[in-house]
């Protein structure tokens, strides 16, 4: 009976102390069961896992910005340009009276702008100079025989080009062309005009180029090119 009351004694005695928690207790798994480690015992606090020598990053991070992105560059009006011809090249086919002369347009603005699409093109006057006799006396000796009224030229796009965007610095230049075939191969001779009114997408004022490019088109007809493109 002794050894029995012993026995019991001991049973009482093997029972778990107070502060000790069966895995089993936590309904989803402990956070230790979930972070491979032992159990925690119940009403303490997880302690951190930080690793020795580093600090731990801040929860919550400020968002990174990005600088905007600059604004593309305005339109060209004709007060930032300034034309000027370049020089006549014959095609390929030399033989059948085909040229391209290119009309420069330089940016002499401060700042950048932008160039695409088509030149509006206004030929004017004649620039045939009036032979004068030894002593003429007349004011209009030696000058152009009409500085103004508008000359009746056809103006054609080329279709066979893309609309480049071009984007010129201050100082830097494109240019457009004039692809026209010499009158003289048309059996009537057209005199070169005087000036040229080009216009440029967007501005209702005029470039004028004096004296123009020296073009004898056969029956008035000029194809241009856009802006950006070489004939």
């Amino acid at each position: 009976m002794a050894a029995t009351t012993a026995c019991g004694g001991g049973l009482g005695s093997a029972s778990s102390p107070p502060d000790a928690v069966a895995t089993s207790a936590s309904p989803e798994g402990g956070p230790a069961a979930r972070l491979g480690g032992s159990p925690v015992p119940a009403g303490r606090p997880t302690p951190s896992r930080t690793t020795p020598g580093r600090t731990a990053a801040p929860a919550n991070r400020p968002a990174r910005t990005t600088a905007p992105a600059a604004p593309p560059a305005p339109a060209c009006a004709a007060r930032d340009l300034t034309a000027s011809e370049g020089r006549t090249g014959l095609p390929a086919d030399g033989d059948s009276g085909w040229f391209g002369t290119p009309i420069v347009l330089r940016n002499h603005s401060s700042s950048a702008c932008r160039l695409r699409g088509w030149p509006g093109l206004t030929f004017f006057g004649d620039a045939v100079v009036r032979v004068c006799a030894k002593g003429d006396p007349s004011p209009s000796c030696g000058k152009p025989t009409s500085t103004s009224g508008t000359r009746p030229f056809a103006i054609t796009r080329s279709s066979a080009h893309s609309l480049p965007d071009i984007a010129l610095a201050p100082g830097h230049s494109t240019s457009f062309t004039l692809v026209w075939q010499g009158s003289y191969f048309c059996g009537a001779l057209v005199d070169a005009p005087y000036g040229v009114d080009i216009r440029v997408p967007g501005d209702s004022h005029v470039l004028t180029l004096l004296p123009t490019a020296q073009i004898s088109p056969c029956e008035g007809r000029i194809e241009v090119t856009p802006f950006g493109v070489v004939g």
